[in-house]
């Protein structure tokens, strides 16, 4: 083949490639753009998701956080009457002087 000839089927197939980019291109932003809204609303839903599922998990964890302060509130209260308890007897027992 004569260098013309190649020339002539490289410059075709770059201009069939370029139109097959360009029209690739084009389909995915027309199904870009008929999506669109339901891509955006599933994002939407998402996020409000999100927030009500933080939400939920910071109102357990100051539950939590509340039940915890009073079985330590507790624990202590028991631990300063046992020991309350228990100093009396010792301070009864002690040898007169």
């Amino acid at each position: 083949m004569s260098p013309d000839v190649v020339s002539i089927i490289r410059d075709i197939a770059i201009i069939v490639m370029a139109v097959m980019v360009t029209v690739a291109a084009l389909a995915l932003t027309v199904v870009t753009l008929k999506i669109y809204p339901k891509i955006k609303r599933a994002a939407t839903n998402f996020e409000a998701s999100s927030c009500l599922m933080l939400d939920a998990a910071a109102r357990i964890s100051s539950l939590v956080t509340a039940g915890s302060e009073i079985g330590a509130f507790v624990w202590d209260l028991v631990t300063r009457i046992r020991g309350g308890r228990d100093e009396k007897p010792e301070d009864e027992n002690k040898p007169a002087k």
